[in-house]
């Protein structure tokens, strides 16, 4: 990956977390920030990472939730307002179709 890539990656990241602590994540907003539109965002995402600009941005919210879910300090309802979720049941769902796993077992299982 070339290091322009790899730096346009590490801002739509940080904007995500950004985003995230203010419950407005999504691509619209990405797109805002780096005065981009919207298909020039998608089409960059994509050819960098083979994902849409969506499935991107959930990439990003997921490796934030297992992360917290690691450090066992947090309820699964916590953190799924740390990663810009209103409800934790929609997170839950979110997680177990991205992950595989609910997040509770996720967190027991990084307990071991």
């Amino acid at each position: 990956m070339k290091k322009e890539d790899r730096e346009f990656l590490k801002k739509v990241e940080r904007l995500v977390y950004e985003q995230m602590k203010q419950k407005h994540v999504n691509c619209d907003t990405v797109c805002e920030s780096l005065g981009m539109t919207n298909q020039s965002l998608r089409r960059k995402i994509l050819a960098i990472t083979g994902q849409t600009g969506g499935k991107y941005l959930l990439t990003i919210r997921m490796k934030y939730a297992k992360e917290l879910l690691a450090k066992g300090r947090y309820a699964i309802g916590q953190v799924a307002m740390k990663c810009g979720y209103d409800d934790a049941n929609n997170f839950s769902r979110t997680f177990k179709r991205e992950i595989g796993v609910k997040p509770s077992e996720y967190a027991e299982s990084r307990k071991k």
